[in-house]
């Protein structure tokens, strides 16, 4: 078959998913800091995709009273990235919500 017809498969763009903590980071100075922590890697369409895939099928336990929002940063050189949070902010409150509404469960006061 030739080359021309043959179709490229098209890979999902890498995105690093962060999260902001609730609480401060002390460090051994006594100099406090936010806490921001990497909380993993996933393929997804969008950087709200991909937090929304990583809060669904998180690798590890996450205590998620510990987390206040999540981002996403897409792995590569691109003018959009490198906002560390400022845009897209995806409130940990806000993914159970629609987790318990998926489930048919009653909202939590």
């Amino acid at each position: 078959m030739p080359d021309r017809w043959r179709l490229k498969a098209r890979t999902m763009p890498t995105f690093i998913v962060m999260a902001s903590m609730k609480g401060k980071f002390f460090s051994d100075h006594g100099n406090q800091y936010d806490n921001f922590q990497m909380m993993g890697y996933v393929e997804a369409a969008g950087p709200n995709e991909a937090v929304t895939q990583f809060f669904d099928q998180t690798p590890y336990p996450v205590r998620w009273e510990d987390v206040e929002y999540m981002w996403a940063e897409q792995l590569a050189d691109l003018g959009a990235n490198a906002h560390y949070g400022d845009y897209d902010k995806v409130y940990v409150e806000s993914l159970r919500q629609r987790w318990d509404q998926d489930a048919g469960l009653s909202p939590s006061p």
